[in-house]
């Protein structure tokens, strides 16, 4: 009697030799068209057209090679068969019992369900549900081919498993750029200058722009030119402005930092004073 873990062993050795003879054959064809190409445009390229017959004679070996292995193996499962379950290649494939569904077409491609091999056919059908095909499985109930699918193929898990990876590295650059943030929400730290909306993304960028700012606060109101003339009361008012702004912006971002390092303001001003010294401004 068959065992579930033999026809599993035999049909996995089946399908993996099936694949492998799929792309011997399309390494064939392209040989074949490559050669003919030559021949009709490059005839002369000898060499060229030797090299893709050359191919065409090894591709056609191992394809009898292959061949030969599949014929060994069939004849095991013919001399007592067990059930399997094949699914078609496409947005809404079915579930099969065998390639000769009088549904499918010679260019229909399948994957080989081995893990169902000498299963019942319920269960086939069971996990099946609205994917399990009508004319392989007749009697299936209603109200099971109205069930989702539960069938697990190789490409749902790596489909699974991208989608997974993706989530994992977007969860890892979303907790990176929080650590990196300048403040306890883990956000940007957004203001207004004028009509624009400055973004600061990371503690690094925020620091260097309350140099920046803490700079310009500190800055003299210039009163004259270089040589001597005035500047205008709008002039005047103009720096000013620009150094209460300044200063506004410098306390913004010292409050955030603070907030986020769960010190006082004024501890966290001390810090960023004491690097500004020492950066020689």
């Amino acid at each position: 009697m068959v065992t579930k873990e033999f026809a599993v062993k035999i049909d996995t050795e089946l399908s993996e030799l099936h694949y492998k003879r799929f792309n011997l054959l399309f390494d064939l064809e392209s040989a074949i068209d490559t050669k003919e190409f030559y021949e009709k445009h490059y005839p002369t390229r000898i060499e060229e057209i030797a090299k893709q017959e050359s191919k065409i004679e090894s591709a056609r070996k191992k394809i009898f090679e292959v061949g030969s292995q599949i014929l060994d193996l069939n004849e095991i499962y013919d001399r007592d068969p067990w059930t399997r379950a094949f699914l078609v290649l496409a947005s809404n494939g079915h579930v099969h019992k065998s390639q000769d569904c009088s549904t499918c077409f010679d260019t229909t491609r399948f994957q080989w369900l081995v893990q169902y091999s000498n299963d019942d056919e319920n269960t086939i059908v069971e996990d099946a549900g609205q994917d399990a095909c009508t004319v392989c499985y007749p009697s299936a109930p209603a109200e099971t081919l109205n069930r989702p699918s539960r069938i697990v193929t190789a490409d749902k898990i790596a489909k699974a498993q991208a989608k997974a990876e993706r989530e994992a590295k977007k969860a890892e650059r979303i907790a990176k750029e929080k650590a990196n943030a300048p403040t306890a929400s883990g956000k940007p730290l957004t203001y207004k200058e004028g009509k624009w909306t400055r973004e600061i993304k990371t503690e690094r960028s925020a620091i260097t722009e309350w140099y920046s700012q803490y700079a310009d606060s500190q800055r003299e109101i210039v009163t004259e030119y270089y040589d001597g003339t005035p500047h205008t009361e709008e002039s005047i008012q103009h720096q000013k402005d620009r150094r209460a702004f300044a200063g506004e912006i410098a306390q913004l971002i010292c409050f955030n930092l603070a907030e986020k390092h769960g010190i006082t303001y004024e501890e966290q001003e001390a810090i960023l004073i004491k690097k500004y010294g020492k950066r020689g401004y």
